[in-house]
Formats: structure tokens, sequence, C-alpha cells
């Protein structure tokens, strides 16, 4: 792994860290100020604009409900001054399949894009079942 993907899937976790501690400035902080942002959270609508996806995270994130989520098996690809994140998200019982665009803004990994939804994956790093032989 080179040093750009590295600092690509820090940032990533970065977002996960924010997201798990309800940490509201470190979630600001890493969206892009400069390029459009969207953002499609499970089930909801696509929100575009920074004001819109940073009031949808105030949301999430204050409200005491919201159960804990760890990322597993993230993949970092990479394209100049871009670069998107696959991974699996647990939040208590479901597994979600999540997508993280980044840009790289002054040599910082900023985030312009999250998208994650429902996976019928039974567990992360679960090695998928050997076919049957008929």
């Amino acid at each position: 792994m080179d040093q750009l993907e590295a600092t690509l899937l820090f940032a990533n976790d970065t977002f996960y860290v924010a997201f798990a501690t309800g940490d509201i400035e470190a979630m600001d902080e890493l969206w892009a100020h400069d390029v459009a942002v969207s953002c499609i959270h499970p089930g909801g609508p696509i929100l575009l604009g920074r004001d819109n996806v940073i009031e949808s995270w105030q949301m999430i994130l204050g409200n005491s409900q919201t159960e804990g989520i760890m990322s597993h098996d993230a993949t970092a690809m990479l394209n100049q001054d871009s670069g998107w994140v696959t991974c699996l998200e647990r939040i208590g019982d479901n597994v979600l399949t999540a997508t993280n665009i980044f840009r790289r803004d002054n040599g910082v990994w900023k985030m312009t894009h999250h998208q994650s939804g429902l996976c019928p994956a039974a567990a992360p790093s679960q090695e998928p079942a050997a076919p049957k032989a008929n």
C-alpha cells in the first residue's frame, strides 16, 4: 500500500470515528468546502449541498438513540486527486454497504459523497460458502 492510499483509508477511518463518537465538529471538518457534496443515508433522499449534508449529520449524531457504527473491509481506489473507499458498515445487527468519495484539497482528503444501504451479507470478512456439488 502506498502513502496516498494509506492517507485515503485514514480519512475514511476518520469519518467512522466521528460517526461512532458523535463528533459533529470532526464530521464537519472532514467534508469538502469548495466543491459540491452529496449524501444518501439508508432509505433517505438524495441530499445535495454542504448545508443539507451537515444538517443531516447534526440530526444523526445528536440523536442519543443512534446505535454505534463500525467499518470493515475497506478498499481504497485512487484516480489522481480523487479517491473512493468501499466498505461494510455494521450498525447494531444490520450490515450495510457504503461508498465514500473523497477529493484531495491542498494534500488533505475531503469527503464529497457518502452513500450506504442495507446489504444481504451475513457478516464482515466472512468468506462466501463454497458452492455445493450437484
